[in-house]
Formats: structure tokens, C-alpha cells, sequence
């Protein structure tokens, strides 16, 4: 009988290690599944902070190009508002218009490379029609409904030509520019 508990106490302990022996297994694998999850975990982490760094390079490269653009879009606006502006001195100090015209023209022609390539416009651009320089006779007053107009300068204006003024004359006396009495006048005709 000694024997039987013997055998059954040593059956006991080595199911007992056995069980011992298979939790520590089991512990000792789930550590090192974590490590190894943990590891993977990390390189992931890394790959994205590297690629998010390039990311960031890239954007700050697009940006910076971008910014060099606007830059020289800057610049060109600057010179052709810089032309616009001395051109609009020379015509605010010259009172012919037909020679404005031509030296409009001529200037248009001359430097229409330079304008196309500063405004971004492509070679086969259609060329710039020029409208025909008009009469500055008033027209014959014809009978016409009275016109509705809003704005207090429109107003005048077409009241100055009604009165039988010329657009000329009413540039000179609203120290406006020929072109734009000719226009307003001619947007208050067009409109019902």
C-alpha cells in the first residue's frame, strides 16, 4: 500500500509539474506574443512618423513652390498695373482721343508677347478688337420712354445727354473718361 501512495504521490507531483511546467509555457508565450506584438506595434509607429515626415516635406516643397508662384504672379500684376497706371497718366494728359486710340493700339501691338506671357494667356489668344471711334454728335432726339435709373451719376449723365450734350462734353464737366460715358450711356440704351 506504501507503494500505491507512493506511486500516487509521485503521479500527483508530476501532473502537478506537468501543470506548472504548461502555465509557465503559456505565461512565457504570452509575454513574448505581447514583446512581439509590442515590436510590431513600433515598427508600425515608425513607418508612419517617417512617412508622415515625408509628407510633411512634401507639402512644405509644394508650399514653398506655390508661394514662389504667387510671387512672380504678384510681380507681374504689379508691373502691368504699374503700365496700366503710367498709360492712364498719359491719357488723362492727352485730349485727343483718336490719337490715344492709336497710341493704345500701337502700344498693344508692340508689347502684346509681353502682355500674353505675363497674364498667363495662350499664343492663339483672339485678337484685341478695337471698337471704332464714334461720332461725338449727339444723336437725334427721337421719342423714347423716360428711362429708369437707379444710380444717381447714370442720372446725370443721361441727363446731360438728353439736354443735348456730347459724351465728350459730359466727360469733360464729370472729369470722366470718354469711353466710360460712351459705356454707361450705352448700358442705359440697352436696358428695357
Amino acid at each position: 500500500m506504501l507503494v500505491t501512495v507512493v506511486l500516487v504521490v509521485l503521479i500527483i507531483g508530476f501532473m502537478a509539474v506537468t501543470v506548472f511546467s504548461l502555465a509557465a509555457m503559456l505565461v512565457v508565450r504570452r509575454r513574448e506574443k505581447k514583446l512581439e506584438d509590442e515590436r510590431e506595434i513600433g515598427k508600425t509607429v515608425e513607418e508612419l512618423d517617417a512617412a508622415l515626415d515625408a509628407a510633411l516635406k512634401e507639402i512644405n516643397r509644394l508650399g514653398s513652390l506655390i508661394q514662389t508662384e504667387i510671387d512672380e504672379k504678384y510681380k507681374a500684376m504689379l508691373f502691368l498695373y504699374n503700365l496700366v497706371d503710367d498709360k492712364k497718366k498719359e491719357i488723362e494728359e492727352s485730349a485727343d482721343s483718336e490719337v490715344i486710340s492709336d497710341m493704345m493700339e500701337k502700344y498693344i501691338e508692340t508689347h502684346k508677347d509681353k502682355l500674353r506671357l505675363i497674364s498667363g494667356m495662350p499664343e492663339e489668344a483672339p485678337p484685341i478688337v478695337t471698337a471704332p471711334p464714334e461720332d461725338d454728335t449727339p444723336d437725334e432726339p427721337t421719342e423714347k420712354k423716360p428711362k429708369k435709373i437707379t444710380n444717381p451719376r447714370h442720372k446725370q449723365i443721361y441727363d446731360m445727354r438728353e439736354e443735348g450734350k456730347a459724351p465728350a462734353e459730359i466727360a469733360k464737366e464729370l472729369s470722366m473718361g470718354q469711353g466710360e460715358v460712351k459705356l454707361i450711356l450705352d448700358l442705359i440704351d440697352r436696358a428695357e
